[in-house]
């Protein structure tokens, strides 16, 4: 985000080279996880299940309200990476009477996508009293305790947890309906 700032005030903290250098790697380390959790999360929930690369790029923007960017030149060797890891697969289609690569989520990349989102889920709830910040989890679904892995209580019929096979089935049942 901080790249995006053009101008400081000559006193601005941020004018210091030292400092800006600091802000932007420590924005860089937080984003490099966060993209990849927003990309998955942006094909989960796309109208069919399926994206192509500048959709993504135009989704991650807008619904990010422009505070998560990712330039081409990281999303191409991202997708590559997640496919090569088999969380994605690719096809090409004619998307708005263009040839495109389309990204969709693999039945392992979904459950690798609920771990994921759980776990961040959870994290960010458990520091947000340090932020100052508010953190609501929604309620259809469970966080497992063992793992923190995100199950979608609409979903019947999971007794344990994909992830770390934790029995799941006594929890399902007492939480209020």
């Amino acid at each position: 985000m901080i790249k995006k700032v053009k101008e400081f005030g000559t006193k601005a903290l941020i004018a210091s080279k030292e400092i800006r250098d600091y802000v932007e790697k420590f924005e860089s380390e937080i984003n490099r996880g966060i993209s990849t959790l927003c990309i998955l999360a942006i094909i989960t929930r796309a109208e069919n299940g399926e994206v192509h690369g500048y959709a993504l790029l135009k989704n991650l923007k807008e619904e990010t309200n422009e505070m998560l960017v990712i330039e081409e030149g990281t999303l191409y060797p991202l997708l590559r990476k997640l496919e090569g890891n088999g969380i994605l697969k690719s096809e090409r289609k004619i998307v708005e009477n263009r040839m495109r690569k389309v990204y969709s989520i693999t039945e392992r990349g979904d459950k690798i996508y609920n771990y994921l989102s759980g776990f961040y889920g959870k994290l960010s709830k458990a520091i947000s009293p340090l932020l100052d910040i508010n953190v609501h989890l929604k309620e259809q679904y469970l966080y497992c305790p063992n793992c923190a892995n995100k199950i979608d209580l609409n979903e019947n019929g999971n007794q344990f947890c994909d992830m770390c096979g934790l029995n799941i089935q006594e929890l399902r049942e007492r939480r209020p309906k």
